[in-house]
Order: structure tokens, then C-alpha cells, then sequence
């Protein structure tokens, strides 16, 4: 059967591939070693396929036709979709693990989630800005998992944990011999589009990381009227909780 050998999340933010610039020599210095550090753990891990948590961001699905959850189904993908990435549009193929995302959606209909399958789909900053700095070779096999953080009614923090604990168990029920590493993509506390834009909350994103660390199920008490508070784009720790859940009882380091 396969094995989840790694688990991990980090921040997408999309300046990270169109405007390096912007950030200063030793904040690039600590963002570079800390994708060093995630991309150490997989590869020692000897991981051959990233199972992404992510969001999409309306640049390649229709707000009019969102899914809560969302199984990417497709063999291959294509992107970036956006023009101001960084790099060229569609200059990056990937090789979709679609027999996993069929295993994912037996599993999540025998507990209780009705996924969304997604076939074809063009690749956004939420599925490849963190992997462009792990792998850039794009050289392993992936699997794209989209959760709703950005359209109301959004799944609750509870229901995002229970997704995770059905990912990890049908990744666990594959009948493969692949080494499986997951990825949440998206938060800590950050807005979009607001005047906020820009602002973090240091305490907030430190009591969060506590509370995912521990395996402290308190996170799930956070509530949307806090998260929206603190800033629009911080509804993406659903991506991390998930990841969570998919290693109930595994203890995170930051």
C-alpha cells in the first residue's frame, strides 16, 4: 500500500515568483531556507508523489461553478493561467496522479463527501508557487486537491480536519507502492484586494502554528468572523488543517 512519508504547509503568496525583488537579501535568505527544509524532508523521505491542499483563486475555475471540495482528475496539467506569475504562461507541465485522485473520490463518497471531480484544469499560483521552489524539475508525480477557502458558504474548519483524515486514509488504501508527500498551500494571515492588503497578525499566525503543531483540535474553534477580521486571505488555513487531519496524532514543527 502507499505510504504518507511527509507533511507540510507553507504561504503561497504569488510575489514570491513575480516580484522577488521585493523582498530584501535576508528575507529571501529565510524564504529559501525554508523551502530547503520542506524539500529536504520529502527527499530524504524518498517522496515520489506531492498531494497539494490548495485553493483556486478564479483564475481557472468559474465562480458560478465552485466546488467545496474538489478531486483533479486530469492525467496532466498546464500553467501558469496567470500572465503576471512571473513566467510564461503554460511554460510548466506536470503529470497528474489520476488513478490516486479515482481512489480519493471512492473514498470520500463512502464517508460521506460528495467531491467534485475536476478534469481538466489550467494550473494557478495556489498549486504552483510553493512546488515551483520545492521541485523545480517538476520531475514527481502530483495530485491536486481544491478546497473552498475564498467563496461563502465555506466548509467549516471541522469539516476541512475530517477531509484530511479521508485523504489520509484513502492515500493509505492505494494500492501502490508510492511514497506520498502532502502539501497545504495558502495562508497564514494575510487580505486580498482590501486595504488591508500587506498587514499580517503576528499573534495570530503564532497561535495558530501552536495550536496545528500540538495537534491542539481548539484550532477548529477558530471562527470565520475572527478569520475575516484578521484578514480575508487567512480563510487558507483550511489548507494546513487538512494536512492535519490527513496525519492525525503526528506531532509539527515550525
Amino acid at each position: 500500500m502507499a505510504e504518507i512519508v511527509a507533511a507540510m504547509s507553507s504561504v503561497h503568496s504569488p510575489l514570491m515568483m513575480s516580484a522577488p525583488q521585493m523582498a530584501d537579501e535576508a528575507t529571501w535568505g529565510r524564504i529559501h531556507n525554508g523551502f530547503d527544509t520542506l524539500r529536504d524532508t520529502f527527499t530524504s523521505a524518498g517522496a515520489d508523489t506531492i498531494v497539494v491542499i490548495s485553493d483556486e483563486h478564479f483564475n481557472a475555475l468559474d465562480p458560478r461553478r465552485y466546488p467545496s471540495f474538489g478531486v483533479v482528475t486530469a492525467e496532466t496539467g498546464v500553467g501558469p493561467v496567470e500572465n503576471w506569475l512571473g513566467v510564461p504562461c503554460d511554460s510548466i507541465s506536470v503529470n497528474f496522479e489520476s488513478e490516486l485522485a479515482e481512489v480519493v473520490l471512492d473514498a470520500g463518497v463512502r464517508q460521506g463527501f460528495d467531491l467534485t471531480r475536476v478534469g481538466e484544469v489550467g494550473l494557478e499560483h495556489g498549486f504552483l508557487t510553493c512546488l515551483n521552489f520545492l521541485t523545480p524539475q517538476w520531475d514527481l508525480s502530483y495530485l491536486w486537491l481544491i478546497q473552498n477557502c475564498v467563496l461563502p458558504p465555506l466548509p467549516s474548519l471541522k469539516r476541512c480536519y475530517d477531509f484530511g483524515q479521508m485523504v489520509g486514509q484513502a492515500i493509505r488504501s492505494w494500492d501502490s507502492s508510492r511514497r506520498v508527500a502532502i502539501l497545504g498551500s495558502g495562508g497564514l494571515s494575510h487580505a486580498v484586494g482590501t486595504p488591508d492588503m500587506g498587514k499580517v497578525d503576528e499573534q495570530f499566525d503564532k497561535r495558530f502554528l501552536d495550536l496545528l503543531c500540538r495537534q491542539d483540535l481548539a484550532m477548529l474553534d477558530i471562527t470565520d468572523v475572527e478569520m475575516e477580521a484578521i484578514g480575508n486571505g487567512t480563510h487558507e488555513i483550511r489548507n494546513w488543517i487538512a494536512v492535519a487531519g490527513a496525519v492525525e496524532g503526528a506531532k509539527g514543527e515550525v
